[in-house]
C-alpha cells in the first residue's frame, strides 16, 4: 500500500517509528517531513499528506501532531479527506467500518509507540463497510463550487524548499561541502508558464527555505540562470575559484536570468555569474521543469522524492555517482570484493 506520512516536531520521534515499522512491512512510504524536532507549523504537513491522496499519489495518510488534534482539523479542511483522530484500537477499526476515513491522525504526546504501531495495523487491515454508510459520507463533501485552489503563502513555501533540500541531501548522502544545484522557476511555483510571472516574494521565500537546509548540511549552492542567460550559474566568487569555473560578466535580473538567480546575486557572498560548473555538482533540484542535467556530474541518477511539487511547480532531483568501469569481474563495493576473496 502507498502510504503519506507527515508530523510535526511534537510528532517527530512516533513518526519516524511508523515510517520505519511500515517499510519493514513492505509498505510504500511517503514520508513529507519534518526531519527534526525543530519547531514548524502542522498544517504544512498536513497539506502535504492530504494532497498525495489527493492526487492519487497515496492510497492513505496518516499524520502525527503532539495531540493529534491539529493534524486532524487540518486534514479535515481538505478536499474528499476523512481523516481520524484515534488513540484506541476501537475507534481505529470504527472509523475505517464506517467512515472509510483514508487520514490516521494520532498524538505523539498522547500515546506510546507500542499502541500507536497496533492502531495503525488495525487501521489499516480494516475494509470499509459500506452500505448505509456510504449515503453519509456523500453528505461530507461540499458542492464542487464551493471549492477554492489554495494558494501558499511565503511561509508555505519557504518550509516546502527546505523540506526538499532536507530530503535531498538523505537521501543522496550528500557530504559536506558538496556542490549542489538549482534551478528553479517562480512563474511555474504560482501556477503559470515558466517564465511567463518572476516572483521576486516566491523567489526570497524559496531561498531562504533552500540555504536554511542546505547550511544546515554544510552544503555549496549554484543558482542556475534562465535560457537568456545560457543556463549560466550565480555563485559565491569563493566557489569559482574552488572549482576552476569560469567567470562571465552579466547581473541577472528577473526577466534575464529569472527571479531566483536575481535573488541568489543579490544574497549570496560576493556573488558572481560561471559559464557552467564543469559537470561538477554532486545533486541537484529542478522546481519547475528548468533542465539542470547539463551542470550535473557524471553518473547523474534520478532521485524519487516523497516532496514532488513546490508551490504548483513539479518538482525533479538527481544525485551523481562515480562511474562502473570494469567486465563481469568487477567489483563496486568492499562488501563484493570481500565475498570475491573468499571465491
Amino acid at each position: 500500500m502507498r502510504i503519506a506520512i507527515g508530523a510535526d516536531h511534537g510528532g517527530y520521534h512516533l513518526k519516524e517509528e511508523i515510517r520505519q515499522s511500515l517499510e519493514k512491512s513492505g509498505h510504500t512510504v511517503q514520508d513529507f517531513g519534518c526531519y527534526s524536532t525543530e519547531s514548524v507549523d502542522y498544517p504544512d504537513y498536513a497539506i502535504l499528506v492530504t494532497r498525495a491522496i489527493q492526487q492519487n499519489e497515496a492510497d492513505k495518510g496518516i499524520l502525527v501532531c503532539g495531540t493529534g488534534i491539529g493534524m486532524s482539523i487540518a486534514a479535515n479542511k481538505q478536499s474528499g479527506i476523512r481523516a481520524a483522530l484515534c488513540h484506541d484500537l476501537f475507534s481505529a477499526q470504527a472509523t475505517r467500518e464506517h467512515n472509510d476515513s483514508n487520514v490516521l491522525c494520532m498524538g505523539g504526546r498522547v500515546i506510546g509507540s507500542g499502541l500507536a504501531l497496533s492502531i495503525v495495523d488495525t487501521w489499516l487491515n480494516t475494509e470499509f463497510s459500506g452500505g448505509r454508510h456510504l449515503r453519509r459520507i456523500a453528505k461530507l463533501e461540499p458542492a464542487a463550487d464551493e471549492t477554492a485552489e489554495a494558494e501558499f503563502s511565503s511561509e508555505q513555501l519557504q518550509l516546502q524548499a527546505t523540506d526538499l533540500m532536507h530530503e535531498l541531501a538523505e537521501k543522496s548522502n550528500l557530504e559536506p561541502g558538496s556542490l549542489v544545484v538549482i534551478g528553479c522557476s517562480t512563474s511555474e511555483i504560482g501556477g503559470h508558464r515558466i517564465g511567463s510571472a518572476s516572483s521576486a516574494e516566491t523567489a526570497a521565500a524559496v531561498y531562504a527555505g533552500l540555504r536554511k537546509a542546505a547550511d544546515a548540511h554544510q552544503l555549496i549552492l549554484a543558482f542556475q540562470c534562465c535560457e537568456h542567460l545560457n543556463r549560466s550559474l550565480v555563485v559565491e566568487r569563493s566557489t569559482m575559484e574552488r572549482y576552476d569555473l569560469e567567470q562571465v560578466s552579466v547581473v541577472p535580473a528577473p526577466h534575464a536570468g529569472g527571479a531566483m538567480a536575481t535573488q541568489a546575486f543579490s544574497q549570496l557572498a560576493d556573488a558572481v555569474v560561471v559559464n557552467d560548473l564543469h559537470h561538477k555538482a554532486r545533486a541537484g533540484l529542478d522546481i519547475g521543469d528548468t533542465m539542470i542535467g547539463m551542470h550535473l556530474a557524471w553518473v547523474a541518477v534520478p532521485l524519487r522524492l516523497a516532496h514532488k511539487t513546490l508551490g504548483k511547480a513539479n518538482v525533479h532531483a538527481a544525485f551523481s555517482r562515480p562511474r562502473l568501469v570494469g567486465g563481469k569481474r568487477a567489483v563496486y563495493s568492499q562488501e563484493q570484493a570481500q565475498e570475491a576473496n573468499r571465491i
